[in-house]
């Protein structure tokens, strides 16, 4: 179904109803299937030996000729970018990796057999025992933020919250405790930037931020602003795959050139031409609150940020780090250990990579159990990681 225009949402309009339904769906079955789960844990060892996935090419071979789908054998112009990475990786390795496509559409269903075993999975594939306990909760900004602190894992200020009037609390706490400057409010769980508000002073802001929040989940995040960039770091079986800065709209000052020349001279950049990077977004009212504007000239290696959102669609730029300090490791590390998955997302806020955590105001935000991990291929600047061949060794160890 074709979505109006959601400015909240930007180019990734999504339904809110459809959200808010999932969210909930996804509460109330997760809840309902935890007896099935303590069961399944016990007979899974004896399951996961007999290599149930040997059937799945004959089976959704026969979904496929009595017309209930379709087998697709490489990726076209329905794979993500997510997808993608994946699937020429399972090819260069000798993987057979098809997708299955009910009725023809395309719902992350995927098989991939290597030298008899074949593994059956939604989005990417994960180990056959892997421990999914994480899964019930490392997607919840919310719970992030509790259980994170308990572990003494820098976290924002903050916490999850269901009604303005708590949003309102929060924030004044928030104040109170760091006399921090602004908030953020956003969705507590889903989002990729959409109804997330930056730079919130008063409660009236807040109030009206909760309620376009509340609009695409039951629960919202209400936390404080830390300063710097975000951080994706992607952990695959316990070790840092990759460490990628997502920055925000900018261009940089050079003391010649205004700020709308600079933009226009960005954006004639080919790798702004999709579908990974875009064209630049503008927001006056940000470029008001540097008390600057479109005819401005900043100085050289000013920064001037353009758009509120650190979203690729908004025309936010990646770049790959490679200068990391060696307490930022053993933090993630220790996530790592912490959340015992072996594969998920890291969303971390500092100013410097280089610079160890505890000299900064720094932070864990989010985690993700399905990420992008596209993200290290496509690199705006820095190195490329092959995070794909990490997954996949994961899987299918047999070879770097």
């Amino acid at each position: 179904m074709e979505q109006t225009a959601c400015p909240d949402c930007g180019p990734a309009t999504v339904s809110h109803a459809i959200e808010r339904w999932n969210v909930r769906a996804d509460a109330f079955f997760g809840y309902i299937s935890k007896p099935a789960e303590i069961v399944w844990n016990v007979v899974r060892p004896a399951v996961a030996a007999l290599k149930p996935g040997r059937i799945a090419p004959p089976l959704f071979g026969l979904a496929a000729r009595l017309r209930l789908g379709t087998i697709v054998r490489h990726p076209d112009a329905q794979t993500t970018d997510r997808t993608r990475v994946i699937w020429e990786e399972a090819e260069r390795r000798g993987i057979a990796m098809r997708e299955f496509r009910p009725f023809g559409l395309a719902r992350n269903i995927y098989f991939a057999s290597y030298e008899g075993d074949t593994r059956v999975f939604d989005g990417l594939p994960r180990p056959r025992l892997a421990n999914d306990t994480a899964q019930d909760w490392m997607d919840d900004k919310g719970i992030i933020l509790e259980r994170f602190a308990a572990q003494d894992i820098p976290v924002p200020l903050g916490k999850s919250v269901t009604n303005v009037a708590q949003a309102e609390a929060v924030f004044r706490s928030i104040v109170t405790a760091r006399r921090a400057d602004a908030v953020i409010i956003k969705p507590a769980l889903g989002s990729r930037s959409r109804h997330t508000y930056l730079h919130l002073t008063t409660e009236e802001a807040v109030r009206n931020a909760f309620a376009k929040a509340k609009e695409i989940s039951p629960s919202v995040a209400v936390e404080e602003e830390l300063p710097g960039f975000v951080f994706r770091i992607t952990l695959v079986g316990g070790e840092i795959a990759g460490v990628m800065r997502r920055e925000p709209p900018h261009v940089t000052g050079d003391g010649t050139h205004s700020v709308q020349e600079l933009i226009d001279r960005e954006n004639k950049n080919p790798l702004r031409r999709g579908p990974v990077f875009h064209e630049l977004s503008i927001d006056p009212l940000v470029l008001a609150s540097q008390n600057l504007s479109l005819t401005s000239v900043p100085a050289k290696d000013r920064m001037v940020i353009l758009h509120p959102k650190v979203s690729r669609a908004f025309g936010a730029s990646t770049t790959e780090i490679e200068a990391i300090h060696p307490d930022n490791c053993e933090l993630f590390l220790k996530i790592a250990r912490y959340v015992d998955d072996p594969l998920f997302g890291v969303d971390f806020i500092m100013n410097d990579m280089a610079v160890s955590w505890r000299k900064q105001r720094c932070g864990v935000i989010e985690c993700n159990s399905l990420p992008f991990i596209d993200i290290h291929h496509f690199p705006l600047t820095g190195p490329a990681r092959n995070v794909a061949a990490k997954v996949w060794y994961l899987v299918f160890p047999v070879r770097k």
